[in-house]
């Protein structure tokens, strides 16, 4: 369930092939921005799985 979950979202955009008008933000801001998200994703992610997890094991105790 949770594979099927994840494979229909798009966690990684596709390239462009179409060349982007330059930035204004200096790379290190840029760097910053993408710790930051990426940082939240993952928290994002853990806590789905967690989630998850928990949802099977008490559905597992609760029918068993």
């Amino acid at each position: 369930m949770f594979y099927i979950q994840l494979k229909q979202r798009r966690w990684h955009q596709p390239e462009s092939s179409v060349k982007k008008a330059a930035s204004t933000c200096k790379t290190s801001e840029v760097e910053a921005i993408n710790q930051k998200s990426f940082k939240f994703a993952l928290s994002k992610t853990t806590e789905y799985t967690r989630n998850t997890q928990q949802a099977c094991y008490l559905d597992l105790r609760l029918f068993s």
